[in-house]
């Protein structure tokens, strides 16, 4: 294709014209991005994930969180795109393992401002904004969580894999067994808070007049406060030192809170979940509950 992109004429042109300058651009890591510029770059989406994703970018910007701006959108039935201007300077993936101790802990307290303005909005149900989906990676089996699930249905969920020893178990259980967790661990009865949820290495900016600048919401909705700091060990450290990892704990602990305890039952149910999609079958059955997706 016999295309030249030029800044300035961003809105004049046609999607067709864009979407196929695109299918001619190598993509960036995700494999979802394309640089169109030095100013722009374009993220698709599926289109079911669209106005969830969108929503929170324009949602954060309004609590005062630097996030990229949105300059086009681009919908059509399967994927949809997004042109946003590109912001200058390095992710903390590449900027951290340089850094001392003075400048981590300088950009820990920025980024504690931060979560805290996104923990000023508050819902008693869960989910992404628009649509109310639960697209944690914590919540992720067969069947997950329904559209804007309550704090009940929260903790019931993270409870029952929390508490799954092997799902032959689960077979032979009564109803009334179904019913009851002998051990809940997790009975958090408050509000969720605003969570960006990836808040990795990979999606925090540090431009060159030390702000951060948070990118990659598309994961972002209503979820329990230390979702956020499980969140932000959500990375493989490749390359990092001893001294480097150590340094993020600390960076992680003081932005996201002290949550020791329930990220390592996240992890946990994490795995149990990435062994077993299916292990909740007959406990969704025995309570009469409905299933995301084919009945199983």
């Amino acid at each position: 294709m016999d295309f030249e992109f030029d800044d300035t004429r961003l809105l004049d042109y046609t999607d067709a014209e864009l979407i196929g300058y695109l299918h001619t651009l190598p993509s960036l890591e995700p494999s979802a991005v394309w640089l169109l510029s030095s100013k722009y770059l374009a993220k698709r989406y599926r289109a079911e994930d669209f106005d969830d994703a969108v929503q929170s970018l324009v949602f954060a910007s309004q609590l005062r969180i630097s996030v990229p701006r949105i300059r086009r959108m681009i919908c059509n039935k399967r994927f949809s795109y997004c042109i946003m201007d590109v912001i200058p300077g390095q992710t903390l993936e590449v900027a951290w393992p340089d850094l001392g101790w003075v400048a981590s802990l300088r950009l820990a307290f920025q980024l504690r401002q931060i979560v805290g303005r996104l923990r000023t909005a508050k819902s008693v149900s869960s989910g992404s904004l628009m649509t109310g989906q639960c697209r944690s990676y914590y919540l992720d089996d067969l069947f997950g969580l329904p559209p804007r699930a309550s704090s009940q249905q929260m903790n019931a969920f993270l409870n029952f894999w929390a508490n799954l020893r092997h799902p032959r178990y689960e077979v032979i259980k009564t109803p009334a067994e179904h019913a009851i967790c002998q051990k809940p661990i997790f009975s958090s009865s408050g509000p969720f808070v605003f969570t960006h949820h990836d808040l990795a290495p990979r999606n925090i900016i540090l431009d060159g007049k030390g702000k951060l600048w948070l990118i990659d919401w598309d994961l972002a909705g209503f979820y329990p406060a230390f979702f956020e700091h499980a969140g932000m060990h959500n990375f493989i450290e490749a390359g990092w030192s001893t001294f480097a990892l150590w340094r993020w704990k600390v960076f992680a602990w003081i932005a996201g809170g002290f949550y020791r305890t329930e990220c390592r039952w996240l992890k946990v149910i994490r795995s149990r979940i990435t062994l077993w999609q299916v292990a909740r079958r007959f406990n969704i059955k025995a309570n009469g509950g409905r299933k995301r997706g084919k009945v199983v």
